[in-house]
């Protein structure tokens, strides 16, 4: 709750819901209504993981954006929540000068970190599925350099995104992030010990956007909830294709242990008991050496290489699935991925990428 109130004092936020006439500060108001939102939907959702070839395998199709309008006929599931094998990006900023204009800011401090996106949450959604005893929510989205309230009839996909807690282990422990009101200092090694010693959820809310119900994607921006949302979105589209030509994913669903599942339904989790192994289909999957060489330069806090796998990248095709009611304009369309290839002599070698991250560590600075 304290991280939902801190980021929404910061302008971090992309959903803002508000309440007029409550005696409490907005961002208080607004971090509650965010995780009744969040945990209405997660105790909904089904249970997915993306291995890291189907995680791979996402990235190189969403390399070219969603053409189709949002469907919602898409979704998996109406409330999901996927982890990912490896993460679908990331973000860097300086933890230090986050502080700036706090007691704890400790001038001249760098820390620089890699946040990576490992999972996402989603249900179907409209403003008026929050309801109070008194009061009425308005919700502000804040995205793409603009600000506008969701009209109440408003329908279409939440989406919230998760990182890893812990990012500070890959900092040097000696590395300064802040000071104390008595001027000691804080360190990444500090704070990773006191993390450590703490219980608490291994995955963090980081950051949420919406789809609207039969609107286009907008641009890729590197970095951003937009560029997440068209991977999400891919592997939704690479999911739901079940014909025996463009099937490209297998799904198996693995029963929880009894004693998870009763623990969750004395939480008022409603979703079922298994979880669902999302795998590439073993006709698409890539030669075994190949993503096993990738596997080896995607271990960092960024997305994955696939330079291996997919050489030339699977790409989608805008495809009319009636065709003769095309010059009439009556006619629908929907994305259909293409199968990458591997391109040039059979039996050369591959060329992979130079950039090698770790879990265990922040990526290596290129600075001298």
């Amino acid at each position: 709750m304290t991280g939902l109130r801190e980021a929404l004092r910061a302008g971090r936020a992309t959903m803002v819901p508000t309440v007029s006439g409550v005696g409490a500060s907005s961002e208080s108001v607004g971090a509650v209504l965010l995780a009744k939102s969040e945990r209405a939907r997660l105790a909904a959702a089904e249970l997915y993981y993306a291995t890291p070839d189907m995680t791979a395998l996402a990235l190189a199709a969403a390399q070219t954006p969603p053409t189709e309008p949002v469907d919602l006929g898409r979704l998996p599931s109406e409330a999901g929540f996927m982890v990912f094998g490896e993460p679908i990006g990331g973000y860097e900023e300086d933890a230090a000068a986050m502080l700036a204009g706090t007691f704890a800011h400790r001038p001249g401090a760098s820390a620089v970190i890699t946040t990576p996106i490992v999972a996402v949450s989603w249900s179907v959604w409209s403003p008026g599925a929050v309801r109070l005893d008194r009061g009425s929510v308005q919700w502000l989205y804040k995205g793409q350099g603009r600000a506008a309230v969701v009209p109440p009839h408003w329908r279409g996909v939440w989406l919230t995104f998760w990182s890893p807690r812990g990012l500070f282990s890959g900092l040097a422990p000696e590395t300064v992030v802040g000071a104390l009101p008595d001027g000691s200092l804080v360190t990444a090694g500090q704070i990773d010990s006191m993390r450590g010693k703490a219980r608490g959820p291994v995955l963090g809310w980081d950051n949420e956007m919406i789809l609207t119900e039969g609107a286009p994607f907008g641009p890729a921006v590197p970095d951003t909830t937009a560029l997440w949302s068209h991977v999400i979105y891919t592997a939704w589209q690479l999911m739901s294709a079940q014909d025996d030509k463009t099937r490209w994913a297998e799904v198996e669903d693995v029963p929880r242990a009894r004693a998870g599942v009763k623990r969750d339904a004395r939480q008022g989790v409603t979703g079922s008991g298994a979880v669902r192994i999302v795998r590439v289909h073993p006709r698409r999957g890539p030669a075994p050496q190949a993503a096993k060489e990738d596997a080896e330069a995607s271990t960092g806090r960024r997305e994955p290489q696939w330079s291996c796998r997919w050489p030339v990248r699977p790409y989608r095709r805008n495809t009319c699935l009636n065709p003769r009611a095309h010059s009439a304009g009556e006619c629908r369309h929907e994305d259909r991925i293409v199968p990458g290839h591997i391109k040039g002599p059979e039996g050369k070698p591959l060329r992979t990428g130079d950039t090698v991250h770790l879990w265990d560590r922040q990526p290596e600075s290129n600075t001298p």
